[in-house]
């Protein structure tokens, strides 16, 4: 898969993302979805650099609520059972699809 190289940031006080994508890496590369289809596809996953996808939700009135997931090797959007562990994405490239870091939501109960 291609898409646009972000950065993950994370906070200085440990990765809560339950052993999530952020914990072993610090890029990742965006992918397009269905809510953002024109993601350039610039850059290629590598095995330490995995994908991620944004999705728009709906919470109340108002503007989408912007939230990254983790994408499968067969290009899913595993969005079932993932929350927030406390890591966000963003890139200075001006084609990322938001004017603010989106939170990853990559973290899993087991």
């Amino acid at each position: 898969m291609k898409g646009l190289r972000v950065d993950i940031y994370k906070s200085s006080g440990g990765n809560c993302s339950n052993h999530g994508l952020s914990e072993f890496c610090d890029e990742a590369i965006l992918v397009a979805s269905p809510d953002f289809p024109d993601i350039p596809e610039i850059f290629e996953d590598e095995p330490r650099v995995p994908c991620v996808a944004i999705v728009k939700r709906q919470i109340g009135p108002g503007e989408p609520y912007l939230t990254a997931y983790p994408v499968d090797f067969d290009g899913n959007i595993m969005k079932n059972g993932h929350m927030m562990g406390g890591c966000y994405i963003k890139t200075s490239d001006s084609r990322f699809p938001a004017k603010y870091p989106v939170p990853l939501h990559d973290r899993q109960e087991w």
